[in-house]
């Protein structure tokens, strides 16, 4: 057992209660989606496992790359994670829109459509067993037929969807022997890159911070002073000592709903606001919203 991963994951989830409860109490917030699925057993963490090193051998045997020298495990904060709840799903959106339609559970995480396009803020996690092996799951296009897909296929690895947060971006894992790293989709999945380090609770942390914000995901995380982070980045990867994580998101610009809701309007939420809807709005409401995005 891993002592530091299970007090992240503990830490975590009653950091993301919390942070579902001040999105539900903001009053410029009108819907708050939230679905924590039931946790992954043993078993289940183990059957993906091998999936993933099957097809690790495949492509290694395909390509003529050299194969892992171990099989593939999670990495212990992953597990730990997914056995809390196999996929995460958060949504929410800001009373500058009228209230769409409430998300259920049905199973199956919910994907962001075009017509989601508005909403400032969507995570949704695929569970393990979708992130081993997606049978079932359909996005906009095939990663792996991506330039860097193909590059990461070629030496061994697998590379699939990890979060399906909006239409048009996307983020994807590549699912490697030691500490996964994840890529920032673009083009409706036809081009990823890896602008900076990036690993499992890296993006966790850093789309907890900023409220699930689509936009300080989309090509990559967001942050203002890149000359100073991206090199911490790289070291926590590496070492997956993350003790100076929360103190570095903590200096984000986007930690705060208001900050995001603004944020979300300028970038493209501009595009899709009913003049009729807004002038409906309480005046205080309106008041708010004024000294926020105009």
């Amino acid at each position: 057992m891993n002592t530091k991963a299970q007090e992240w994951a503990e830490s975590y989830f009653s950091r993301l209660e919390n942070a579902i409860e001040t999105l539900r109490d903001h009053d410029l917030v009108s819907q708050v989606n939230f679905i924590k699925y039931p946790g992954a057993t043993d078993e289940q963490i183990a059957a993906a496992e091998t999936i993933v090193y099957e097809k690790q051998k495949e492509n290694s045997e395909d390509y003529d790359a050299q194969e892992p020298e171990e099989p593939f495990v999670f990495n212990p904060y992953m597990a730990e994670f997914y056995k809390r709840s196999n996929g995460l799903h958060v949504s929410w959106h800001s009373v500058i829109f009228p209230e769409a339609e409430a998300l259920e559970s049905d199973g199956e995480i919910p994907v962001a459509k075009d017509d989601d396009d508005f909403k400032e803020g969507w995570i949704s996690i695929l569970p393990s067993e979708a992130l081993a092996s997606q049978m079932g799951f359909y996005l906009y296009g095939d990663p792996q037929e991506t330039e860097l897909g193909e590059y990461y296929t070629e030496n061994g690895a697998l590379f699939n969807y990890f979060d399906a947060f909006n239409y048009y971006h996307d983020s994807c894992m590549v699912l490697e022997n030691g500490n996964p790293t994840i890529a920032f989709g673009d083009d409706h999945s036809a081009s990823y890159d890896t602008p900076h380090e990036c690993d499992f609770v890296i993006y966790m942390e850093y789309a907890l911070s900023t409220f699930f914000s689509v936009e300080c995901r989309s090509q990559e995380l967001y942050f203002s002073d890149t000359n100073t982070v991206h090199p911490e980045l790289e070291k926590m990867v590496a070492t997956q000592d993350y003790s100076n994580l929360l103190a570095l998101l903590k200096d984000n610009e986007h930690t705060d709903i208001d900050a995001v809701i603004a944020l979300g309007y300028e970038e493209k939420g501009n595009q899709y606001v009913q003049e009729e809807h807004m002038e409906n709005l309480p005046e205080a409401i309106k008041e708010r919203l004024t000294l926020l995005i105009e």
